[in-house]
């Protein structure tokens, strides 16, 4: 029953990955035009601007101080690392989860490391509390010295469906898995039970999610932003701190 109950949970992941594939694959079909940032112009614009001689070394001149002042690859080495981190906290979880289904022990960290989690959420509520201030009032974000949180921003990648901010879904999925972890430490009955497992699954979901926003932010806007970075570093220890719980749960401990 315990097997049987893991590979549905693992199921119904991957359908929802799925799912959010087939969701996002619209916006990366759009044309490289709909993905520009203020500080790239798109091809049209660029053409009309140039049409005077003077725009033209005015706009020359503007792009390479912006070059100079930002460079294209700011960031990504950070970004291949967390990229990295991601894929590794997913196949860390997805191998505790089947040695678990198959009645052996998986490897997973004290179980009082967990207490880690509601601290992890709150610092990425945090994080993308901010990045929904960003995307909701175009306002400016602050980016440090790493990527450009700006051009990630401006993109139509910072919106699903057009309209809901990436921000806002991290601030939920944050919001969710804070309140599960509380329900888990402080509850009774069969709702304190599966805490565990909703903490994981909205946790490995969080990952799966990352990995597509920094693959985009990679391949795609050809730009970085430090916020997202870090909202996909914390999901990732919230996995990894997730699965002593969840195959605890598993096996009715």
């Amino acid at each position: 029953m315990q097997r049987g109950f893991i590979f549905s949970l693992l199921v119904l992941i991957l359908l929802g990955a799925l799912c959010l594939g087939s969701v996002v694959s619209a916006q990366t079909s759009q044309p490289a035009g709909a993905a520009c940032a203020p500080a790239t112009p798109c091809a049209e614009q660029t053409g009309a601007t140039l049409s005077l001689a003077g725009v033209r070394f005015s706009a020359a001149s503007a792009a390479l101080n912006t070059a100079e002042s930002q460079p294209v690859s700011s960031g990504f080495g950070l970004a291949w690392a967390v990229m990295i981190l991601l894929v590794a906290a997913l196949l860390y979880a997805l191998v505790a989860a089947l040695l678990v289904a198959f009645g052996r022990s998986a490897p997973v960290l004290p179980a009082g490391a967990s207490v880690a989690i509601p601290i992890l959420s709150v610092l990425g509520l945090g994080a993308a509390i901010y990045l929904t201030f960003v995307e909701t009032t175009n306002t400016e974000a602050f980016c440090g010295p790493v990527g450009d949180c700006n051009a990630v921003q401006a993109s139509p990648f910072a919106k699903l469906f057009g309209f809901l901010p990436v921000g806002l879904l991290g601030a939920a999925g944050y919001v969710a898995i804070l309140v599960a972890w509380i329900l888990g430490r402080t509850g009774r009955g069969r709702l304190a039970q599966l805490a565990p497992v909703v903490v994981f699954g909205m946790a490995l979901f969080g990952v799966l999610f990352s990995i597509y926003l920094t693959y985009i932010e990679l391949f795609v806007i050809h730009a970085v932003c430090i916020w997202c970075l870090s909202s996909a570093v914390i999901m990732a220890l919230v996995l990894a701190l997730s699965v002593g719980g969840a195959m605890d749960a598993f096996n009715g401990e």
